[in-house]
């Protein structure tokens, strides 16, 4: 069976390294805390969700890398599913009717493997198919866009091109699809960037044969579990 686009072999081995799991739980837990704790407009509410935009392009950055060396790509899609449908419960409960982003991970590894197998005609249609349908999932087209540009870059071998790609797309579609201050469009298109460039980083001084001791389904569970306490304690007032 064809194998999706071929990287670097070093590159499995950043997918579990241990700094770039913990940097996407950090920014994630930040995001979160700022979201439901913290006043907007503070100090340090933009700095948690600066912060924050980290996690979608690490995220987005591992379902490429996923995609290119996972040995089954049904069971690699059935386990997003499966955390999805765990995640939603908490989700939902702190955001009502919105499909987390583990559901818009899930339709972007479906859309990059029909880019792979099918070519560009196939997957601009499963693109364009999936939009309307982005809208009410979390970081909407945002995380296809994002995973795509990645996808593209690390197939021709020019990664440092997402640092130029990333924030010029989140500026243009964050600009289309939500309403902001021009100092909020200013600072989201910068923490991108530097997310972008931390990513980039990270690939290229990558430790070979360090696997770390955060186990793969930990990043997965962690996501319901913090979103639960969340609402444990919003709920109680504490």
């Amino acid at each position: 069976m064809k194998r999706p686009f071929e990287s670097p072999p070093v590159i499995v081995n950043f997918f579990y390294h241990e700094k770039i799991r913990k940097s996407a739980i950090i920014a994630m837990t930040a995001d979160h805390i700022s979201t439901f704790f913290i006043s907007p407009g503070t100090a340090l509410y933009t700095a948690c969700q600066f912060i924050g935009n980290l996690t979608i392009v690490i995220m987005c950055y591992f379902l490429a890398m996923g995609l290119a060396y996972t040995r089954s790509v049904k069971k690699y899609a059935l386990r997003l599913f499966i955390w999805a449908l765990i995640a939603q419960i908490p989700f939902s409960l702190l955001n009502g009717f919105h499909m987390n982003v583990l559901f818009s991970l899930l339709a972007t590894l479906l859309i990059l493997f029909v880019f792979d197998r099918y070519g560009n005609l196939y997957g601009g249609m499963a693109l364009a198919a999936f939009f309307p349908f982005s809208l009410f999932c979390d970081w909407s087209i945002l995380a296809t866009a994002f995973a795509l540009v990645i996808y593209l870059t690390r197939k021709k071998e020019k990664l440092y091109l997402s640092i130029f790609w990333l924030p010029a797309i989140y500026l243009v579609l964050w600009t289309i699809l939500y309403t902001e201050t021009e100092a909020e469009y200013v600072l989201g298109t910068l923490s991108i960037l530097c997310s972008a460039i931390i990513i980039f980083l990270f690939a290229k001084h990558v430790d070979q044969g360090k696997q770390g001791f955060i186990p793969r389904w930990f990043f997965y569970a962690y996501y319901p579990l913090h979103l639960f306490a969340i609402w444990i304690i919003t709920t109680m007032g504490i």
